[in-house]
């Protein structure tokens, strides 16, 4: 069975320091959370000015710049670019062509695999592009058009490969934009905010403020998932952030390292783009201290998130940590005086999470196991429940 720890603990609390003059600010970095552990690199492949491709590697635990190789000239002028894995970047040039570029490259050189291939002759004038690393193309236009397609193929060869053009809704005018994980942006706007978008479909997205201010210096923003996000100014430099977890919808605990940047000059393309999914995050749910709530949350989360992938939004968290929050203050030994409802679901008798474990009565994860089963197989979702508990104060 899971383990748990009996013995408080107390959070580090730590302080990024330093501001730069482009008005970034700095923030407190995030409380105590379940044991996360990561992996992964960074891979950016870019664009100069005179057309010649770069590909550049990042330490993503220390922000250190591991290697920058430059390669040939792409023959076109590109205007927007987006990488696909390790060998192809798909990119519309200024004519509105698409192009799939095949690329060579090991420790020492950067090549093409062969001249780059044109997909399309004509209708790409998307601004910007960003894949999600899960089959979704995501583009957007000057007029702040957001559309999405299907990418079938590693080495897509045309329109049978990149189909299912869907229109998402307008209003997307964007400074930056990159894919941060499967279906999920982020982006950043001419005033400075930091935001989040979650997109299911057409008409249907959702969005979050991460950042009301303080992002306006970047002209590029790049992600390799996990929450690990990478901001170019214009000056050149290059500096790296990380949520400690993206999916809550909120910017409060992403840490800064403006003391620490990739770089202070020396970032000059006109275009990046990063390997999607390339850096991963798993957050331990074996041991938690069950007395530490903001951990137990952190676990429940992701047990949510690991119980259904379509439970894995900002939404159905804030349902479910509300609704727990009323039951139980997520508390493991939280007990009704009146009906005896025992744990954080407040199950009623408490005995019947015994089916999720043998240590239900003091393992909050071994209760929130059970939970998650009685929520599914009863309401569908936790907003399904959530909906049930406003309605009669009760679920």
């Amino acid at each position: 069975m899971k383990t748990i720890r009996k013995n408080g603990r107390k959070a580090a609390g730590l302080l990024a320091a330093g501001v730069l003059g482009t008005g970034l600010l700095t923030v407190a970095a995030p409380a105590a959370e379940a044991a996360t552990t990561c992996s992964g690199g960074v891979n950016i492949y870019g664009v100069l000015d005179d057309g010649r491709l770069t590909f550049s590697q990042i330490n993503p635990a220390t922000g250190d710049l591991a290697k920058v190789l430059v390669g040939p000239d792409l023959g076109f002028e590109p205007k927007a670019m987006a990488t696909l894995n390790f060998n192809t970047v798909l990119m519309t040039s200024t004519s509105g062509a698409l192009y799939r570029v095949d690329i060579k490259t090991n420790n020492t050189s950067l090549a093409l695999l062969n001249a780059p291939v044109k997909i399309a002759d004509s209708g790409w004038t998307h601004d910007k592009l960003t894949y999600d690393g899960h089959g979704h193309l995501y583009g957007t236009t000057a007029a702040g058009l957001l559309l999405r397609y299907n990418v079938t193929e590693d080495k897509p060869a045309g329109s049978q490969h990149i189909g299912a053009r869907t229109e998402i809704d307008t209003g997307f005018v964007l400074k930056t934009l990159t894919a941060t994980g499967d279906d999920r942006l982020g982006a950043t706007t001419d005033d400075g905010r930091l935001l989040d978008y979650s997109v299911a479909g057409a008409g249907s997205w959702k969005s979050n403020t991460l950042k009301t201010s303080g992002w306006s210096g970047f002209n590029q923003l790049v992600s390799p998932g996990a929450g690990l996000y990478f901001g170019r100014l214009s000056s050149g430099a290059m500096y790296w952030y990380k949520d400690a977890d993206p999916t809550d919808g909120s910017g409060s605990d992403i840490s800064y390292h403006l003391d620490d940047p990739v770089n202070t000059r020396g970032w000059t393309q006109s275009l990046l783009s990063a390997q999607p999914g390339t850096y991963t995050c798993t957050t331990s749910t074996e041991t938690v201290d069950r007395n530490d709530i903001t951990a137990v949350k952190a676990a429940g989360r992701q047990m949510m998130n690991s119980k259904d992938s379509s439970w894995a939004t900002s939404a159905q968290w804030a349902c479910l940590e509300t609704l727990w929050d009323h039951e139980s203050s997520w508390r493991w030994n939280a007990t009704n005086s009146s009906s005896g409802a025992y744990g954080i679901p407040q199950a009623l008798p408490g005995t019947k999470m015994d089916v999720a474990g043998d240590d239900w009565k003091d393992n909050p994860l071994t209760q929130i196991k059970w939970g998650l089963s009685y929520i599914d197989g009863r309401y569908g979702s936790p907003c399904g429940a959530w909906n049930f508990w406003q309605a009669n104060s009760w679920y």
